[in-house]
């Protein structure tokens, strides 16, 4: 089997009620196989009697060098070259696994493409470019658990009206988040660009539910202040699936958690930054810069019709970037220099949010310039 095949296959028939069965003994035997997380399975071809399986300890993957793309990148069924090159790259032998059904596209044959998501929930990712948003609940430490468990509550809420607002536009998410102890990282499992421009599109929305509830909810601790920062950038992602294939947490952590997590250290409270970034086209390959990425995004906003936010017909919102007012009294656009305790530089930019309603009533989340040193 060649790569070119390989690809093909994943969009092959997908698998019936009558395969259940035998991929959820695939599931375990790979479970098995991942050994409760020390392992990374890297890729995977059909054999004659099952599949042929690489896996390799994550210490070892980890601190090894001069890695093939393949090995975080790309499906994880592989061509017999690519299989081979991989193999070679981190000096494993493969594993078969036998199972009762064949693999093709027999009338009783398992389909690729039944195989490909099952055997990706064991396997580390590396994305180069991927959309993350870190909100912060700033003063946590100081309120009670009572009041810590009300205001995560709180920020879920909102997460999720923009979220199912985001889908009733027509706009795809996939979302997943982790818990930072006072806050989260939230992030759209689907990749690309699209997926990208919905993220910042649900933040948006997510920022104008937030700043709605603060102003009308009556208890005070109920709805925190928050600090939010946004960027583009790579990370590794992994999954945490359970024995029996019904539950699957995906984790990530790379540069762009980072930064962010640095850029918030110097955000002020109900301060949105947006990092320094550039994303391709996926289309063109040209590179995008913050400014041009954020314009698409207020294209995208600008085809909402039709949005009520509690209750509120929505006119449009916008997202747009500042920084000090000009002579003329409009606002300038300023880079943001930020140095974190280990002496190391990041970049960001001043982020707005502004909301009208058809009632006439305007809101802003952000601030409108915060002064750090200029790069």
């Amino acid at each position: 089997m060649n790569d070119a095949q390989a690809n093909a296959g994943t969009t092959a028939t997908v698998a019936t009620e009558e395969h259940a069965g035998a991929l959820r003994a695939l599931h375990r035997a790979l479970y098995d196989l991942w050994q409760l997380g020390g392992n990374a399975l890297i890729g995977w071809m059909p054999t004659r009697g099952g599949l042929e399986v690489l896996t390799i300890p994550k210490i070892r993957l980890f601190n090894s060098k001069s890695l093939p793309r393949r090995v975080f990148a790309g499906d994880r069924l592989m061509g017999q070259q690519t299989f081979t090159e991989v193999a070679d790259a981190l000096g494993i032998q493969s594993v078969e696994l036998r199972l009762d059904q064949p693999i093709g596209d027999g009338p009783n044959a398992l389909p690729l493409a039944a195989i490909e998501p099952i055997f990706s929930r064991f396997a580390v990712s590396k994305i180069d470019y991927h959309a993350v948003i870190l909100i912060d609940i700033v003063g946590f430490s100081r309120f009670s658990p009572e009041e810590q468990a009300c205001q995560l509550a709180t920020l879920e809420f909102a997460l999720n009206i923009a979220i199912e607002t985001a889908h009733e536009q027509g706009i795809h998410l996939d979302i997943d988040r982790s818990t930072t102890g006072d806050g989260f990282y939230v992030w759209n499992r689907d990749k690309g660009l699209a997926a990208d421009i919905n993220l910042f599109v649900a933040l948006v929305m997510f920022l104008t539910y937030h700043s709605l509830l603060k102003g009308r909810v009556k208890i005070a601790a109920a709805v925190p202040t928050i600090r939010t920062a946004v960027s583009i950038g790579s990370h590794y992602g992994y999954r945490q699936p359970n024995r029996d294939g019904t539950r699957d947490a995906e984790y990530i952590v790379g540069d762009v958690t980072i930064s962010l997590a640095r850029l918030m250290q110097q955000t002020a409270a109900e301060q949105i930054v947006v990092g320094e970034f550039q994303r391709p086209d996926d289309q063109t390959g040209e590179m995008l810069s913050v400014d041009a990425f954020i314009r698409l995004v207020a294209q995208r906003l600008a085809d909402i019709k039709g949005l009520s936010i509690l209750g509120n017909p929505l006119q449009r919102f916008s997202l747009y970037l500042t920084g000090p007012r000009l002579a003329d009294g409009s606002f300038g656009v300023q880079k943001l220099r930020i140095v974190d305790k280990h002496g190391f530089e990041h970049f960001g930019y001043n982020g707005k949010v502004n909301v009208f309603l058809e009632s006439g009533e305007t809101f802003y989340c952000g601030l409108q310039h915060v002064e750090p040193p200029a790069a």
